[in-house]
């Protein structure tokens, strides 16, 4: 078969496939998987085997053990963790490409215009809470193994698409457990591509890293007609941001030249999430509390950042005699980057250009992933993001998917996959 008539018929049967994308979409779309607390897994994984099982995919439900939920999901309430994988054999086993989403979504907050799981269709977008982030990848990789299996295309190697939960309260339940359980390693697979909502036109290479951590200060307590005779615990905080500002700011003021989009989140960015402190007006607290948001371009380190805080605190405790401090790391994650000079990058590049018309640019995300357990934790280097959802809807009130999109994405990763793993005679 040659390449014209391969990109022909795998436009031609996405194209076909159309209403059942729209369907499929839409019956996932509108299943309430907020996280926390992970409400609705079991509903939404066995939505997603239904159509893993349309296919004609050998199709498995990995549960997290029941003793480990409070380990890997801490704000999960004790409700089950299960992730789904479909797998559509070819003539052998290997290669095999993996593509994976995540099918929990955040709380659908307010002001909203459209029923968040309404699934409202306007202009050919489809409005529901976790359509764009990212359960319209999740559609994107079944409909392109559909497609294939319509078009009458039998694959060499073997396609993988798998739906797991949690991404989007660190993903220890979802792809970190399915890694330790030898998924996504370099041993089990070939070719990985996370849906995660990095847009139609665009390969994502890595993400920022992240620091999440909280700071307790302690004082001492006293009136507050009477500061001199207590330590105030505020203070220490608001010389600690001083000192970040004089002694943190400028080594991180210099941009990463890596296109992480959006440019805006080109620079390292140390940002205050919360303060905590004080029961009375008319009381110096004893105790307060601070959390901070560092998110480090790839160029930095965990380790290092962590260095520079604690060197702040020491400076800041120094000058305050009678203070102390305790920090505790609540989530971090080195930052994540592949090289472009791979073939998985290649083929999406070329595939790409087929059927938007116009080269993809490459991208690094602003947040974390779950590409972090497959390159860190799994040792892949041949795993990139790439999904139909738009970044710039993520986790915002009238989020959509574009069905159009989500066609498109489909018709690139089948035809990537087509590539990678070989058609038969």
């Amino acid at each position: 078969m040659t390449r014209e008539e391969l990109v022909r018929k795998i436009d031609t049967a996405v194209e076909e496939l159309t209403g059942e994308l729209t369907a499929f979409a839409c019956e996932i779309f509108a299943i309430p998987t907020q996280n926390p607390p992970g409400y609705n897994y079991d509903k939404c994984t066995k939505a997603i085997g239904a159509m893993m099982e349309k296919i004609g995919m050998e199709v498995e439900y990995v549960h997290v053990p029941t003793e480990r939920l409070d380990e890997l999901a801490p704000k999960g309430q004790g409700l089950p963790r299960m992730s789904v994988v479909g797998t559509l054999k070819g003539e052998t086993l290997r290669p095999n490409i993996h593509f994976t989403g995540h099918f929990d979504v955040v709380p659908e907050g307010t002001n909203w215009t459209h029923d968040p799981y309404g699934c409202d269709i306007v202009d050919g977008n489809i409005y529901a809470r976790g359509s764009a982030d990212q359960k319209s990848g999740i559609v994107s990789e079944l409909i392109a193994a559909l497609a294939l299996k319509k078009a009458g295309i039998k694959l060499k190697g073997t396609y993988i698409a798998s739906a797991t939960p949690d991404e989007e309260t660190g993903g220890q339940a979802g792809v970190g457990y399915m890694v330790e359980q030898g998924y996504f390693t370099k041993e089990s697979t070939d070719y990985c591509v996370i849906t995660e909502c990095l847009d139609v036109d665009k390969i994502c290479l890595g993400h920022r890293g992240t620091l999440w951590f909280e700071i307790t200060v302690k004082g001492k307590q006293s009136h507050g007609s009477q500061p001199s005779e207590g330590v105030n615990p505020i203070e220490f905080i608001n010389r600690l941001l001083n000192v970040i500002k004089e002694d943190i700011d400028p080594l991180i003021a210099k941009p990463t030249p890596l296109p992480v989009m959006p440019p805006a989140c080109r620079k390292t960015t140390l940002t205050v999430t919360g303060v905590h402190a004080g029961e009375n007006v008319n009381s110096i607290p004893a105790e307060a509390l601070v959390t901070f948001d560092w998110r480090l371009i790839p160029e930095l380190s965990v380790s290092w950042a962590k260095e520079q805080i604690e060197k702040a605190l020491e400076k800041v405790k120094a000058q305050m005699p009678g203070t102390d401090y305790t920090i505790k790391y609540v989530g971090e994650d080195d930052p994540t980057l592949v090289s472009e000079d791979m073939d998985v990058v290649r083929a999406l590049q070329r595939n790409g250009r087929e059927y938007l018309g116009r080269d993809m640019e490459f991208s690094v995300s602003p947040g974390m992933d779950d590409q972090k357990y497959v390159v860190q934790k799994g040792k892949m280097e041949q795993c990139i993001v790439y999904g139909p959802g738009r970044l710039t809807l993520a986790h915002k009130s009238d989020e959509f998917a574009n069905i159009e999109e989500m066609k498109t994405s489909a018709k690139i990763m089948a035809l990537s996959a087509a590539e990678l793993l070989g058609v038969a005679d």
